[in-house]
């Protein structure tokens, strides 16, 4: 019995003897099973093979399915009738065979396991698709579990003071160490919630102000000035002349009537 079937399968009398048809469909010849059944006679197996047959017929079974009689072939001598067996049909066929042979029992053990195994497949094909499905959510699920991640950790980040050394992209390192405390203040805040940035952030150089000082104000405030009147006309001079002195002689005039109210 330990020599017609084993432990692994591929290692069974019955997987070496066994075929597959056009459609993929496995299938024994009973000549072949015939001795490793333990029969010696042909006649005895068809007679195995015809209750099997009749088994099938009373559970509803199609027997021209699982039992198809095969035309009779000649060898040399007188032509032999044989069967093509489905695998349920050899273990109907093992179910009633002789159960004193060993044969017998290792076949009915090694067709009942792989008729369990065909009925169970299409289950765990169905089982294996809903995990796949369940796996494909999962995944769908930490995804978005991910982008919420990181849009928290963004919104916790634009809520976090910025480190007092933070620049803001598009900003001149040197222009922006020359500005004051409040002013870098106010640009980091605008930075971080209207995304701020210089004019010439759409090139690759790094906006550079000038710095300008108060005294230079002062000097091109005086520049435009006299420009201003260098371009007005000699009787725009003197009127604005006369303005400056009438304007100096009422400061003096308010200085002596301070000076009269004085009690001491």
């Amino acid at each position: 019995m330990d020599a017609i079937i084993k432990s692994e399968s591929h290692d069974s009398l019955f997987d070496q003897i066994k075929q597959v048809d056009t459609d993929g469909q496995e299938y024994w010849l009973a000549r072949e099973l015939m001795p490793i059944l333990g029969y010696q006679q042909w006649r005895r197996l068809e007679d195995a093979i015809s209750r099997a047959i009749t088994a099938c017929k009373n559970i509803g079974q199609e027997c021209e399915k699982h039992f198809l009689p095969l035309p009779a072939k000649s060898t040399g001598g007188r032509p032999r009738d044989d069967f093509k067996l489905s695998r349920y049909g050899c273990y109907l066929t093992a179910m009633n065979g002789d159960s004193r042979k060993p044969e017998i029992a290792a076949a009915q053990t090694y067709f009942a396991v792989k008729t369990r195994e065909a009925e169970l497949a299409p289950q765990n094909s169905e089982l294996l698709a809903q995990l796949l499905e369940k796996f494909e959510q999962q995944n769908q699920v930490i995804e978005e579990q991910g982008k919420a991640i990181a849009q928290l950790q963004s919104q916790i980040q634009n809520l976090l003071p910025p480190s007092a050394d933070f620049i803001p992209p598009g900003w001149n390192e040197e222009v922006w160490r020359k500005l004051p405390r409040q002013d870098k203040h106010h640009f980091r805040f605008l930075y971080r919630r209207r995304s701020f940035r210089p004019s010439g952030q759409g090139t690759n150089e790094q906006l550079a102000l000038p710095p300008v000082t108060t005294e230079q104000l002062k000097q091109r405030q005086r520049a435009e000035f006299e420009q201003l009147l260098g371009e007005s006309s000699a009787q725009e001079k003197q009127q604005l002349e006369a303005a400056k002195q009438e304007a100096l002689k009422q400061l003096w005039l308010q200085g002596e009537q301070d000076d009269t109210d004085v009690p001491f």
